[in-house]
């Protein structure tokens, strides 16, 4: 007996962990099992034909909302090419609605509702072992002939230290770089309403020596970066601290990103994190909303005086990457609120704001109760809100265009002095992005494909053309600065006017021969000739002075560092130094 996992990732950088869980946890009586990790830009005929030429008896999807109208296209299309195969789905996006999907869809066979480990097992074990009976299977959806048994019962194991590794030879070598996902627990102590953790309470975990043993393997792997998928991963301090301390004295090149709740951060957790080497650590931090009717009607506990106060200890800190998150459509939050919750963290100064759109995912609590805020949402995954009693489908699109301004412009982290310089100019951050993105739709910008150099282009027509209250060789210089310390080239973006003086390529030649200038400013090209110390740096005049927090006007020239580049602020080294 043969079994096929599949897995399709939302993205290509993206790995699976639920079907290497399944895998692992399979006794020797399971038969022989496979994972196979595609993605959903691959072509499903090709996913198809991949599958189909493994001769298998068992096909089992990972099912999320990103991936189930491809996983039902695919297993529709199996079953008319390999009738006898068995389809067995999992996953969140089933786990809700296991009878409407079996229902709907005569090609699935079994559904598993909740964490599979044990409950695949012994599905897979009952296929030779009549004495396995298919009702005594927790959680276990199923066809009796021409009737559906519906299994009741989400499944959860209470011992995780009875879950086996996933992560094998064989795993990391089918991950290759891409992302690895790792759990330390399961489940939340908290309950929004948002969120799939509200439907079960409780949060348990894995051995701290196992987690111990798994961040060294992941260390010595030289994976690339590690994303705990803990709900919330310090809601036990004393652990995460010991987890935290852990990495940090074990440091290597892994970069470890966790989803962290900032009020929970305590002196002593800061204390440890401040000796984080730059780029070991990144955390994602969910404030959501600052609205505190808001907050409570989706039943989040948050000290926002709390939250505040430590990501800006964090940032001082200047050694860890923060991504702080906000969601669209929740009760109670309408157009204005939602611009003073986003004013609120975009002042915390943020690396990346990451403006999602609430979905109202099966299962959860304010899907039950959509009808109380007024919500319509679209009836198919990812289930994204359309309009509720607060804000209108037209407000909606607003932010939607909006947010591709935050992203492109704000989370590329590529024009970090830029938009310091423009935002002056507007009442608020908000109203600076809303009018970009104005501007954006008016030209048509939104239809067309941009490359990241003419993001560039666009904002200095953008300074321009919207009469906006700012000085136009300022914001000349700071793209230009924005463009060389985010890209190791001094190709510039059309638009972008240089500061040309003859004999400046021979004054710069004259500073990189001068040994107390290299030993000063970039010590690490000690010994080595100008010609070569050229290659790999690159320097520029500038009108402003723009090193400082208060730009001033006067010549200046700045050398770009391409050989070291900071992860947590994505800028390559630069300094001031004397070339007259």
């Amino acid at each position: 007996m043969k079994t096929v996992i599949v897995a399709l990732n939302s993205k290509y950088i993206h790995s699976a962990l639920a079907p290497w869980y399944l895998k692992a946890n399979c006794t020797p009586d399971c038969g022989e099992v496979k994972v196979m990790e595609f993605s959903i830009n691959d072509m499903a005929d090709s996913i198809l034909s991949q599958i189909y030429e493994e001769n298998c008896d068992i096909v089992a999807f990972s099912c999320y909302i990103w991936n189930i109208e491809e996983v039902l296209k695919i297993a529709g299309n199996l079953k008319k090419v390999l009738p006898k195969v068995r389809i067995v789905l999992g996953g969140p996006e089933v786990s809700f609605s296991s009878c409407e999907i079996m229902k709907n869809n005569s090609c699935i066979d079994f559904i598993l509702s909740g964490e599979g480990e044990e409950a695949f097992r012994n599905l897979l074990r009952s296929f030779s072992d009549p004495s396995i009976a298919l009702c005594s299977i927790k959680s276990l959806t199923y066809r009796d002939g021409e009737n559906i048994v519906c299994g009741g019962e989400y499944a959860l194991i209470e011992d995780l230290n009875t879950v086996i590794s996933p992560y094998s030879e064989e795993m990391f070598d089918s991950v290759g770089n891409k992302i690895v996902y790792y759990e330390s627990s399961r489940g939340c102590p908290f309950n929004c309403s948002y969120c799939l953790s509200s439907t079960f309470k409780g949060v348990r975990y894995f051995d701290l020596e196992r987690v111990k043993s798994d961040i060294l393997l992941f260390i010595k792997k030289g994976i690339k970066i590690v994303k705990f998928v803990d709900r919330t991963f310090n809601c036990n301090p004393d652990r995460a601290k010991q987890i935290f301390t852990f990495i940090i004295e074990n440091a290597g090149d892994t970069c470890f990103h966790f989803e962290a709740a900032a009020d929970l951060f305590d002196e002593e957790m800061l204390s440890i994190l401040s000796k984080a080497p730059e780029g070991l650590i990144q955390f994602e931090i969910g404030v959501q909303t600052t609205n505190a009717k808001t907050l409570e009607a989706i039943n989040r506990k948050t000290n926002l005086e709390k939250v505040f106060e430590n990501v800006q200890k964090l940032n001082r800190m200047g050694n860890i990457h923060l991504h702080l998150d906000l969601i669209v459509g929740l009760p109670y939050e309408d157009y204005e609120s939602f611009k003073k919750s986003f004013n609120d963290v975009y002042r915390l100064s943020p690396h990346q704001l990451q403006v999602g759109f609430l979905k109202l995912l099966k299962g959860s609590s304010i899907r039950r109760e959509s009808d109380k805020h007024g919500y319509k949402f679209r009836n198919y995954p990812p289930y994204e809100v359309l309009s509720s009693d607060c804000l209108s489908y037209g407000e909606i699109t607003r932010l939607k265009d909006m947010e591709d301004m935050v992203e492109r412009f704000f989370n590329s982290g590529r024009f970090e002095k830029t938009l310091q310089y423009l935002i002056k100019a507007f009442s608020s951050p908000f109203d600076f992005f809303e009018k970009l993105s104005g501007y954006f739709k008016a030209c048509g910008y939104f239809k067309r494909s941009l490359s990241g150099r003419d993001l560039y282009t666009v904002i200095l027509n953008f300074a321009r053309d919207g009469k906006l209250n700012v000085d136009l060789k300022m914001v000349n210089e700071l793209l230009k600065f924005d463009f060389l310390a985010s890209n190791n080239t001094n190709n510039l973006p059309a638009g972008l006017v240089r500061n040309m003086e003859p004999g400046f390529k021979e004054k710069c030649f004259e500073f990189l021969k001068r040994e107390e200038y290299i030993s000063e400013y970039i010590p690490d090209f000690a010994g080595l000739p100008a010609k070569q110390i050229y290659t790999k740096v690159h320097f520029e005049r500038f009108q402003y002075d723009v090193t400082k927090d208060n730009i001033t006007q006067e010549s200046t020239v700045i050398l770009f560092d391409y050989t070291h580049y900071n992860s947590v602020k994505s800028r390559y080294k630069y300094m001031k130094v004397p070339v007259c």
